[in-house]
């Protein structure tokens, strides 16, 4: 009955729009507006881009009350493309609840619908929505409405909407304008001689010795003794995470009985090679994933139990792990907090922080990032948990970000994205993947639309692919088969690593005896010459606004 009523609902709002009484009109600067909030505030902000090709005079919202008592407003479309990306944002407010997660939903004319982004709607103030959507085909006629989850009697009041469109080229525009601001860094190179006097027409060579940004994938046990796996890994990684060998259930399978060896033994691996390693984890709130002696524990003996995990690992490998994910998927997960009550996370986060104080401590989290029709991780939902985290004293410093994409929404993943970054905390891309469902060339599209995104926006600090290598295979995808040849995921991931690091430069001083170049942030080794005289030294090149200067004598 309810999804006749929807169907009823839409086919009215086709048959408005074939009236005519609706007009788009595409405006369209170009540059995309990163500007989000997660406040709730008393009064809505003007709409981004003037509210885009739903601006005032050219677009027409209907009401509709559902079955159910929902009073929702929608917006009757017209024309939009399948290669366009469209950002859709509005201020969000409901009567008849004091709280509600809203969903943004688009109907096309050749597709059912889709969830294009969420907000957690307050009846007492205004919530900011953003999200976007790209389209599987073009549509004559669209209807974009809102429901709220629970479908529960409501009205839900929309204001400042706005729809504004991108077209492929300029949606790689803002990623290429997000990486040389923030991925890469100019430098000047001035050369002297031994009294000091600047050498025109010395040879300078620049080339790049390690990245700065850290790009990374799983490693499991299997990487153990094989030579050559170590060798593919270390000539394109700077970052691992250890699939499974850090876990309880890995750790210590038998109460009391505790093996740390692989893990021991992967660690010696990631120092020697001086790879960044993250700690994952020190808890999980999935029951199946909670060793089988834990479950049936309870008060005093459970958490006597959950106290000596934490202070054995972070003991063992206190300084060693440079994040650590504190308790994994507590959105969807509750097993120690249905069994230690509410406050049993923060204590984690105050116990981790206590053990090992230079750790970063991370949220981790699935479904956030990848949909917006999890009503269990929607954005508002994570950032309302990591504030109540904060503000109980949690010294909670990272947001993590699973990324076990099926067919990934782009334009939503920026506006998650934006909104998480209204927090001002490290985000990282944790558990990269895309579905076994599709082929391996869908997948290896997917990955690259997926990394070159995350990459690229402002906000994001590290990648994690979720690609650990088995016989038989990986947990989703993996880049290479068994006998490391790479597969189009891996082709992806190389020319991606090359496209993102600076090749070797080579050229020469000017009149002032001074050599630049733009550069991806990381170190260097910069060799100058002229004549029979040479030098050679290193160049360090950080995140900065400023051209990093170095002074060479020969």
């Amino acid at each position: 009955m309810r999804g006749h009523a929807t169907a009823l609902f839409l086919l009215k709002l086709f048959a408005w729009m074939q009236s005519g009484k609706l007009i788009l009109a595409a405006l369209n600067d170009g540059w995309y507006d990163y500007t989000a909030s997660t406040e709730c505030k008393s009064l809505p902000e003007p709409p981004l881009y003037n509210g885009g090709i739903m601006k005032e005079g050219n677009g027409e919202m209907r009401y509709h009350t559902t079955e159910t008592g929902v009073y929702s407003p929608a917006f009757l479309l017209y024309n939009l493309n399948q290669t366009t990306r469209y950002s859709f944002s509005c201020w969000v407010k409901v009567k008849g609840a004091d709280s509600a997660i809203v969903t943004a939903r688009l109907s096309t004319d050749n597709s059912g619908t889709r969830c294009i982004g969420t907000v957690s709607a307050k009846s007492d103030c205004w919530s900011f929505l953003k999200g976007g959507f790209v389209l599987d085909s073009s549509s004559q006629n669209s209807v974009l409405f809102f429901q709220n989850a629970d479908r529960s009697a409501m009205r839900i009041s929309v204001e400042s909407a706005s729809l504004q469109s991108f077209s492929v080229d300029q949606w790689s525009m803002h990623q290429k304008e997000n990486i040389r601001k923030k991925r890469k860094r100019a430098a000047t190179i001035h050369v002297a001689d031994s009294r000091g006097n600047r050498v025109t027409g010395a040879s300078v060579s620049v080339q790049q010795i390690s990245r700065d940004f850290p790009f990374g994938s799983a490693i499991a046990d299997t990487i153990l003794g094989s030579s050559s796996y170590q060798a593919w890994f270390v000539e394109r990684f700077n970052a691992a995470v250890f699939e499974n060998e850090l876990k309880w259930y890995a750790t210590e399978p038998v109460a009391g009985t505790l093996n740390y060896d692989s893990a021991d033994k992967m660690l010696d691996f990631v120092r020697a090679n001086r790879i960044m390693v993250r700690g994952h984890n020190i808890f999980w709130e999935n029951q199946e994933a909670t060793p089988s002696w834990v479950r049936n524990l309870t008060g005093d003996d459970l958490r006597s139990a959950v106290n000596s995990r934490i202070q054995s690992l972070m003991t063992r490998y206190k300084g060693e792990f440079a994040h650590w994910d504190v308790n994994n998927e507590m959105l969807h997960f509750n097993f120690y907090e249905q069994r230690l009550g509410h406050n049993a996370s923060l204590e984690f986060f105050d116990t981790a922080q206590q053990a090992d104080p230079l750790a970063t401590l991370f949220m981790n989290e699935f479904n956030v990032i990848e949909t917006c029709d999890d009503i269990f991780s929607t954005v508002d939902t994570y950032v309302s948990r990591l504030k109540e985290l904060k503000e109980g004293g949690a010294l909670l410093e990272g947001i993590g970000l699973e990324g076990h994409f099926g067919k990934p929404n782009i334009p939503l993943m920026r506006a998650i994205l934006d909104k998480l970054a209204t927090l001002e905390l490290p985000i990282w891309f944790t558990e990269i993947d895309i579905s076994n469902h599709f082929d391996e060339q869908t997948q290896a599209l997917y990955l690259e639309d997926v990394l070159r995104e995350a990459f690229s926006h402002p906000s994001v600090n590290g990648i994690m692919l979720w690609t650990a290598l088995h016989q038989k295979g990986c947990y989703e995808m993996c880049l290479t088969d068994w006998n490391l040849r790479n597969l189009l995921t891996g082709d992806a991931v190389d020319r991606l690593l090359q496209e993102w690091q600076t090749k070797q430069v080579n050229g020469v001083t000017d009149e002032h005896g001074s050599y630049s170049f733009v550069g991806y942030l990381g170190e260097y080794k910069i060799s100058a010459s002229y004549g029979s005289k040479s030098a050679e030294t290193t160049l360090s090149l950080p995140q900065g606004d400023e051209t990093r200067h170095l002074n060479i004598q020969l």
